[in-house]
């Protein structure tokens, strides 16, 4: 025991007067109260709570002492109040969150759970167990629990992972009650340090303590307090077997004594993450500052006991161990590495992990084939592979669609289909390639926490969610849309991550609930006020590693045909603070990172999509995209009052109006972030005697209205699910039913019946067609053309292109306008809808046009191409047949399988742009022979058989 320093106020006797009483009360009054002799209690190291007595029962007096330099440190140094925000767990309750009569609010100011201060970062508060909880009739106390604040809540102490502290409550006349004060379970010390051993019980007993089976105390004690002196590197078993009369109790804990060994480098060749040699396996963690890694796996039973100590390395502060392939089977290939002694966690680079507490959700069907959670873990684990396979892909060489020509089908796999498959979305291909897209952009798939998510809270990025399927399928998926002609293309995070990420748990403040400031990959505190999770420092040579190896794997084992970055904004380590006027700054440090990661993209595969959703300075944009990239353009607002009936400017859709020279700029009307521009007219659209928006067949046709403009604007493209069958439902749909803003992340109804409803089915159609006039036709990414955005609601686009010009009018207001439509020039125009003809001797045209109205005129009739763009393609069904090999490698013959032998009458052969040529054929019986011309350049083509009794249509792709 201790004694504590001791202040009070000496007063010469002569000068105690009764007037001079007041003033003396006074001055020692202000000076600081503490009892003289008191003493401190022992503090056991590494404890931040601990009772006295040791052994409190629920009917006991007890004094809780407090060390706020212990656990997450978080009080530590704080001068002011500090209370013991406490309650008790029970038998009642459900979990260790599941409190019972916890003592007043939080925060607060109550003098009944004010500490009083000992010394500096000590406290204590005293009690009797029962009186000052009072349990119910029958409720038995079982722990105490505590988090102890400040007034106002924070700063708060909370135990090492920042969580809740629990000190035992033994039951009255419990018998024999051992505890291990130190060390601490699994605590590890160097080579030639000593270690403290503390062992206390209720009573007196006969002990029996040993080290690695060799005896370190006998004999009859209450408490024991020695010293092992520079125990044997290794690891360490301490056993405590006592005894009293006929009882006996034996509890045990394990320290690690760090092996004195020279740094080591791996095996070349060796990566981060697993590396395969022909007998073994290369196992490696980066992990600067750290003092030891242990290897966990079904071989050592995941314990810390039997685990295997990883080597460190030279250079690179990497830990790695090489193990047996013998070690591992199709049930046991599970894996952690254990930081510390006290962090266990799945690796950062694992491409599949089981998740304890979210595996139980997911469809038993989406588990099959991996091994069931390894006994002896907790949390996350690896899954790898005990070979690397290799996936036979159909299409060898996907030719992705230019950039200028992109219709991106943007989908969360969760709200698009009832099982949110990759098999599903296989079977749904035909149905987006009739919608005419030609690239799929997917939300998040990389593992992130929970299932129902919209996926930007990552915490494995080199893992597939198990939630939508297994790695094999979205494989299939994306091969099977090669074969249709449509890119793939993924959603990344780079900006952050969330809490189960590794990177975050292997260094982490637990005083400040953050990363820590040595964080090799994470800032502690945001550098720009849009962050969520915990935010990534690109300027980390570990970041830059791990991001660029993470996009290899994507482009190399999954042949994805592109990347949308998002928030790249947000990639930068500038300090914007709050102030989102200034991220949106020019940044030439953000600049040279994304470069930097386009760069490596492109290494790989040169035509790579590399998509920004970024938002800054148009001068920062403009030099983005004259790199290379593409960036998002939020149109959702403008285009929402076109559809309404309210003045609108478009002009931002169009990228030469931004002053850009490149045509990559990826305007939108609906994003997964933006309300559906379908609810806005529905809930505020305008009107005008018996014309209203809101009804929802003119809602609809106001769709087909801003479709007709936006997808003929030349550039890029973006659609959001369903937005082409008019999906109504807002962005902020509770699952309960109303709409709230707290309900952004819910689960959307799922209306794959409106193709049942024919306005909506008519919408779709309409939609279909102009997609496919864009990416058919040249003259829809043609650089020669003007968005006449002057009027306020008659928008007019003219377009010249060497093969076919073209002119589009709309009108957005809700009364009949008559205006002087200017088109490219005189001649012949057809409309594209109708049919019907314009004669022109000059290039205006007064025209009169109904609320909503809309015009696309073509200087060829694109019926006369070969009729590609209509509803030919869909007489198919009327000649069932089978092509193969689709897709047709070079050198190959296509071979036609005829459901019977009707008179063919010549077979041709048309571009995406309508050219045709006519191909050689020869018949067998019901099947015929298809030569393709050498060196026909690869891409998707339209196969035009004309029969004696009509003519069908097959998709085929050459050069896959």
């Amino acid at each position: 025991m201790r004694n504590l320093s001791i202040s009070f106020c000496f007063v010469p006797k002569s000068l105690l007067s009764l007037s001079f009483v007041g003033m003396l009360l006074s001055i020692c009054c202000l000076l600081p109260v503490i009892l003289i002799g008191q003493d401190l209690p022992d503090i056991p190291p590494g404890v931040v709570a601990w009772t006295e007595p040791a052994f409190p029962t629920p009917n006991d007096d007890v004094t809780v002492y407090f060390n706020a330099k212990e656990g997450n440190g978080g009080l530590e140094g704080f001068t002011g109040n500090v209370y013991a925000h406490t309650g008790v767990l029970t038998n009642l309750s459900f979990n260790d969150s599941d409190w019972k009569h916890v003592k007043t609010d939080w925060p607060g100011d109550d003098p009944e759970i004010l500490m009083t201060r000992l010394a500096e970062d000590l406290y204590s508060i005293s009690y009797n167990i029962v009186e000052f909880y009072g349990p119910d009739p029958g409720e038995e106390i079982q722990k105490l629990a505590f988090v102890f604040r400040s007034i106002d809540g924070e700063p708060s102490g909370r135990a090492t992972d920042g969580g809740d502290i629990f000190l035992d409550v033994f039951p009255a006349n419990s018998g024999l009650i051992l505890d291990i004060l130190s060390p601490q379970s699994d605590e590890i010390i160097s080579s030639g340090e000593d270690m403290n051993l503390q062992v206390q019980l209720n009573v007196e007993a006969t002990l029996e303590i040993t080290d690695n089976d060799s005896t370190l105390f006998s004999g009859i004690a209450q408490e024991v307090d020695l010293v092992i002196p520079n125990p044997e590197p290794g690891i360490h078993l301490v056993v405590i077997t006592a005894s009293v009369e006929e009882e006996s109790i034996k509890d045990s804990v394990s320290y690690l004594v760090l092996r004195e060994r020279d740094r080591e480098n791996p095996p070349p060749g060796t990566q981060l993450g697993l590396t395969y040699t022909d007998s073994s396996y290369l196992f490696a963690l980066h992990a600067p500052e750290k003092t030891s890694v242990s290897f966990l796996c079904p071989a050592n039973n995941f314990s810390f006991v039997n685990g295997f100590q990883m080597t460190r390395s030279t250079v690179g502060d990497t830990f790695w161990v090489e193990l047996s392939k013998d070690l591992f089977d199709v049930r046991t290939n599970t894996y952690q590495f254990l930081v510390d002694g006290q962090i266990a966690i799945a690796d950062p680079y694992a491409q599949l992990v089981l998740d304890q507490g979210q595996d139980a959700f997911i469809p038993s069907r989406n588990l099959e084939g991996l091994p069931p959670f390894p006994g002896g873990a907790t949390g996350i684990v690896t899954v790898f592979d005990l070979n690397p396979s290799t996936f036979d892909w159909q299409v060898d060489t996907f030719q992705a669609p230019a950039k200028e020509n992109l219709v991106i089908y943007e989908l969360l796999l969760r709200d698009f289909l009832s099982d949110h498959s990759y098999r599903s979305l296989i079977d749904t291909l035909d149905y987006l390639a009739d919608l005419g897209v030609n690239a799929i952009e997917l939300m998040p798939v990389q593992e992130f926490e929970a299932n129902l998510s919209w996926g930007y809270n990552p915490s494995f990025h080199f893992a597939v969610d198990k939630y939508y399927g297994s790695r094999a399928e979205l494989k299939q998926f994306i091969d099977a849309a090669h074969t249709k002609g449509i890119a793939v293309i993924l959603d990344v995070v780079y900006n952050h991550v969330f809490g189960q990420a590794p990177f975050a748990r292997m260094y982490w403040d637990n005083a400040n609930n953050r990363p820590a400031a040595n964080n090799p990959w994470l800032n502690p505190i945001p550098r720009h006020p849009f962050n969520v999770g915990f935010d990534v420092d690109h300027e980390s040579p570990a970041t830059r590693s791990w991001v660029k190896r993470n996009l290899s794997q994507w482009v190399e084992e999954y042949r994805i045909d592109g990347f949308r970055f998002d928030l790249s904004k947000g990639l930068t380590q500038t300090n914007s603070g709050s102030d989102p006027g200034l991220m949106s700054q020019y940044d030439a440090s953000r600049i040279a990172i994304l470069k930097d990661y386009a760069d490596h993209v492109w290494r790989l595969n040169p035509e790579t999509y590399v998509i920004m959703e970024h938002f800054a300075d148009n001068r920062e944009e403009v030099e983005l995209a004259n790199y290379g990239m593409m960036l998002w353009g939020n149109m959702n607002f403008q285009f929402a009052e076109a559809a309404m009936g309210y003045v609108s400017d478009l002009d931002g859709a169009n990228y030469q109006a931004r002053g850009w020279s490149n045509p990559h700029l990826i305007s939108y009307m609906e994003s997964h972030d933006e309300e559906r521009v379908m609810y806005k007219v529905l809930q505020f659209g305008n009107s005008n005697g018996s014309y209203n928006t809101k009804n929802i067949g003119t809602a609809l046709d106001r769709i087909e209205a801003i479709s007709a403009l936006y997808y003929t604007i030349p550039g890029p493209k973006m659609l959001w699910q369903f937005g082409e069958l008019g999906y109504d439902f807002s962005i902020n749909q509770c699952q309960s039913g109303p709409v709230s803003e707290g309900c952004r992340l819910d689960v959307k109804p799922i209306r794959w019946d409106y193709l049942q409803v024919p306005d909506r089915k008519a919408l779709f159609d309409r939609v279909s067609r102009i997609v496919q006039l864009k990416t058919q036709f040249s003259t829809f990414s043609t650089r020669d053309f003007q968005l006449d955005d002057t009027d306020s609601y008659v928008k007019q686009l003219r377009l010249n292109h060497p093969d076919m010009d073209a002119f589009v009018i709309t009108n957005f207001d809700v009364i009949e306008r008559s205006v002087t439509a200017l088109f490219p020039d005189s001649g012949t125009w057809h409309e594209f809808f109708s049919g019907d003809s314009l004669e022109l001797n000059a290039n205006s045209q007064s025209m009169t046009l109904a609320p909503g109205a809309y015009r696309i005129y073509t200087s060829r009739r694109i019926a006369e191409e070969g009729g590609i763009i209509t509803n030919n393609l869909e007489e198919a069904s009327n000649f069932p047949m089978r092509v193969y090999p689709n897709p047709l490698k070079e050198g190959q013959t296509l071979q036609l399988s005829l459901p019977s032998t009707p008179q063919v009458e010549n077979i041709k052969l048309y571009n995406l742009e309508g050219k045709s040529e006519t191909l050689r054929f020869s018949l067998q019986g019901a099947s015929a022979n298809v030569t393709i011309p050498q060196n026909f350049p690869a891409g998707m083509y339209i196969l035009q058989i004309s029969f004696n009794k009509g003519t069908t249509y097959q998709k085929i792709m050459i050069g896959g």
